[in-house]
């Protein structure tokens, strides 16, 4: 065998027996949310041109996505995200459509991660798209609908809410250079206060903006940030965006989520498309955040269409790995047993067990004392041997 036949690529997995059932479940259970809000389902191809995912407001670093050359000498990319080419549907196959557009998507992403980080670079995501529809009550349905696909999961999760635009109106006015600011970003995403202030105390950067982006990590939990942030806002902007955030924080807590909502102006996304709302979420157990989304107008402009636009993708797997979903046994209840002439009964018989819930096993073994002893190693307490005109039920010990 070929010295990585027995092997899988770094950043894969095998899924097995009840972890596939769990990631089914999470799955069955978030479609049939998005569904039950008028949500529809698109499929894209695993494969798109480079270009979908190179344009100025979609741009996401080469370094993540696997390539490959097509056949005409195109490059081409196994699909590392699943906005984009949603986005691209709704603006070419879906532009005379009346909106706003709900879609909906169960398809797997690829990116590569960082080495070591134990992350996967194959991730089965759930997600949702709200598109040609802008204001409060757009972003509040896609919130509260990602609030409810994790609801259906867990009781136990934690939900964080941002606003990218405060972090954009700060930046801008820093005299920094495109990679300056990607690392003041970074920074902010990775709450390194040490190196953000480091890159913000340079005397040509000092002002009322970089002080603020200094803070920007620290604001985070009730809605006592609300009041820290609206201090330290440089300009009517920004504080323009603090009062839209407060505005969709006071209507969740008055839909009982108080307790599950955090505030965090921290969260500012690494991929740049995102322009508003912010948010992502998490589930006990999990040290990184199953969910995220977020108000991403302007990114269908590569495509040359205006369309406002928001939605979240789950993570799919990782919140099956840890909902501690209860899977039902699938042990068979019972082991059919025949000889070749009673073929047509047995499987008749079979139709039957499993019509009313049975789980139910063929024997293919060719004589009885094989079936009896493989269902004593397996656990399977009957066998139904069956003929065509009887069945004989032998109890296992």
């Amino acid at each position: 065998m070929a010295r990585y036949g027995s092997m899988i690529p770094e950043g894969t997995c095998d899924q097995l027996f009840k972890e596939c059932e769990a990631l089914r479940d999470v799955q069955n259970s978030m479609t049939e949310l998005f569904k039950s809000r008028g949500f529809n389902e698109v499929i894209t191809p695993s494969l798109e041109f480079y270009d979908v995912f190179n344009g100025k407001a979609s741009a996401m670093p080469q370094e993540m996505m696997y390539k490959l050359i097509d056949s005409k000498g195109r490059i081409l990319v196994v699909r590392p995200d699943n906005t984009m080419p949603v986005v691209r549907v709704a603006s070419t196959k879906l532009k005379g459509f009346q909106p706003p557009l709900r879609l909906y998507y169960n398809q797997n992403v690829f990116r590569i991660s960082p080495s070591l980080s134990g992350r996967r670079d194959e991730v089965p995501q759930c997600g949702i798209e709200l598109l040609g529809i802008s204001g409060i009550k757009a972003d509040l349905e896609v919130i509260a609908t990602a609030i409810d696909a994790l609801k259906s999961v867990t009781d136990d999760f934690r939900f964080e809410i941002g606003h990218v635009g405060f972090f954009k109106t700060l930046i801008d006015e820093l005299p920094c250079s495109t990679e300056e600011k990607e690392q003041i970003r970074k920074y902010i995403e990775l709450k390194n206060y040490a190196a953000l202030t480091e890159i913000l105390t340079d005397s040509a950067k000092s002002s009322a903006a970089s002080r603020a982006l200094i803070e920007l990590p620290r604001l985070f939990g009730g809605a006592e940030v609300f009041k820290k942030a609206l201090e330290i806002a440089p300009n009517d902007e920004a504080v323009e965006t603090i009062n839209y955030l407060r505005s969709i924080y006071d209507v969740l807590c008055n839909m009982g989520l108080k307790k599950n909502i955090m505030i965090d102006l921290g969260l500012v996304q690494q991929i740049d498309y995102y322009n508003g709302v912010a948010f992502r979420g998490y589930m006990q157990g999990s040290g990184e955040y199953v969910l995220s989304g977020g108000r991403y107008d302007g990114l269908s402009e590569g495509f040359g269409v205006e369309m406002a636009a928001t939605g979240f993708a789950v993570n799919s797997e990782a919140v099956a790995r840890n909902a501690n979903i209860i899977q039902k046994s699938n042990r068979p209840d019972v082991l059919v047993y025949y000889e070749l002439g009673g073929a047509k009964a047995a499987f008749e018989h079979m139709e039957t067990l499993t019509s009313a819930g049975h789980v139910c096993e063929m024997s293919d073994f060719s004589t009885l004392e094989e079936t009896k002893e493989y269902a004593r190693v397996k656990g399977i307490g009957c066998v139904d041997i069956v003929s065509d005109d009887s069945i004989v039920k032998a109890i296992i010990n």
